[in-house]
């Protein structure tokens, strides 16, 4: 066992030692804060178990999760009408042109995608010349497509032929019908394709290392309220840390909440889990990936500090605090 699982484990044996003493807790008033995210998709899995679990009342923390859409959720925390945001890939857009916000903990620092493809693709190289669909040239999963088909040696922009088709069902439909030879789709709708006989060729939270999922805040509440941050991010990482030790909950938790049938819920959160990030934070080479991605979707050019972007001293305390207990 690695010594970030050791510590995982740890982790979710302190939680469950609060948890007995939750009742006190209630005896205390809590702290009311407002976060930001979007229920959709896979990425809010650790904020809504961790919600669930009454983790955050250990810390003091009476959550309010308020659903919007992620530019929205980064505006609202320049003038404090929400504390937090859910959305790092937004947080870190925004970051790079300037605005005064910063990502302080990463839930999940590899990417919820598969490559799909038709059955007679064997590898990435088989790409080449090769037709992929997009939902357009600037989305999330088209730009974690050339990437991915980059670090394997392939020029999308040059050597594939790039077709812009929308959004998901149409991206499915069309590589069934031989439309195009491949496309990205999320965790779990890549089960859904494997049913309809396409292939995963690869699931790209093995191969690439970007921020997808984390809390962003404005600059101004690392200076005001440093302990607040802190007592969150010790919150989600109990709450992953359980989730991580508890796999048949965390399926029926799928089940219940993201509509899964018991195989793909089992199936997703063995995919899922492999993008938690065990210690709250992201490597250099995650951060400037995901910087270089914001770059080239936002058309900037000037050099970007990866402080502009992260501040990790929150994540890095409650992750050794957490381990000591």
């Amino acid at each position: 066992m690695s010594p970030a699982r050791q510590m995982m484990v740890a982790i979710a044996l302190v939680y469950l030692f609060l948890l007995g003493s939750a009742d006190l807790l209630h005896a205390q008033p809590l702290e009311r804060v407002r976060i930001a995210y979007s229920p959709g998709g896979l990425i809010s899995f650790p904020l809504i178990l961790t919600k669930e679990k009454r983790i955050f009342q250990t810390e003091g923390l009476d959550i309010e999760l308020i659903i919007m859409r992620p530019e929205l959720g980064v505006k609202a925390l320049l003038p404090g009408d929400l504390q937090y945001n859910f959305f790092a890939g937004t947080t870190i857009n925004a970051a790079v042109l300037g605005l005064p916000v910063k990502v302080v903990m990463v839930t999940n620092d590899r990417p919820l995608y598969s490559l799909m493809v038709r059955p007679q693709i064997q590898s990435l190289k088989d790409l080449k010349g090769k037709r992929l669909g997009v939902a357009s040239l600037t989305a999330g999963e088209s730009l974690l497509s050339r990437r991915l088909l980059k670090d394997a040696g392939i020029d999308a922009d040059r050597e594939m032929t790039m077709i812009v088709i929308g959004n998901t069902p149409e991206r499915i439909n069309a590589l069934s019908a031989g439309g195009v030879d491949a496309t990205t789709v999320s965790v779990p709708v890549d089960f859904q394709a494997e049913q309809l006989g396409l292939k995963r060729l690869v699931f790209i939270g093995e191969a690439l290392e970007v921020i997808s999922g984390g809390i962003g805040v404005a600059s101004r509440m690392i200076k005001e309220q440093p302990g607040q941050i802190k007592r969150l991010i010790r919150a989600l990482l109990k709450g992953m840390a359980y989730g991580k030790s508890h796999r048949e909950e965390m399926i029926s938790l799928l089940m219940a909440k993201w509509k899964l049938d018991r195989e793909r819920a089992g199936k997703t959160w063995e995919l899922t889990a492999r993008t938690w990030a065990e210690r709250g934070t992201a490597s250099d080479s995650a951060v400037l990936l995901s910087v270089q991605a914001a770059q080239e979707l936002l058309k900037e050019k000037k050099e970007i500090p990866l402080t502009q972007v992260v501040d990790f001293s929150f994540a890095r305390q409650a992750f050794e605090e957490l381990g000591q207990k």
